[in-house]
């Protein structure tokens, strides 16, 4: 009798088949802390442009009160802007895209529409509670992770 030394072919597809499985699950790991850093990301500078725009209300910035406007459009990237007064696309100061992989939650924003949350001036309170939710879409179109922006009557804006 004699003994064979060696790999066999076995142990060669087993330890391929292992490596696969670990590269497999740390790229989906890096890749899920991309996308949700990008929502992170994109809620945090929503809340950031909503307290502007309650800052500038209660100061009475321009003497008016200040809103941030939210569209949602079919034909054009999901977007927020800061105004004063009344929104039109000439009011706005700047615009903010949403990431490509961040959408409006359709339950809070349909597709085709737009909603404005406006502060009083000196108070600083919006004229109605409201949520905007994010979603995070991965392949497939399918939601990744979500977020949700409220700000309630009494003008705390939380996430």
């Amino acid at each position: 009798m004699f003994k064979r030394s060696g790999i066999s072919t076995i142990e060669i597809l087993t330890v391929i088949a292992l490596l696969v499985i670990i590269g497999g699950i740390t790229i989906a790991n890096i890749f899920g802390r991309k996308g949700r850093s990008e929502i992170d990301s994109a809620t945090k500078q929503i809340v950031a442009l909503l307290r502007e725009a309650q800052s500038r209300s209660v100061s009475q910035a321009s003497s008016t009160s200040w809103g941030v406007h939210f569209e949602n459009g079919t034909g054009t990237a999901p977007f927020y802007a800061l105004f004063p007064g009344q929104y039109a696309s000439t009011t706005r100061l700047g615009s903010h895209r949403l990431p490509v992989s961040v959408r409006y939650a359709t339950a809070t924003l349909a597709l085709g529409s737009s909603t404005d949350i406006v502060f009083s001036q000196i108070v600083g309170r919006p004229q109605a509670t409201t949520s905007i939710g994010l979603e995070l879409v991965g392949g497939g179109n399918f939601v990744v992770a979500t977020s949700a922006i409220r700000v309630n009557n009494n003008g705390s804006v939380e996430y």
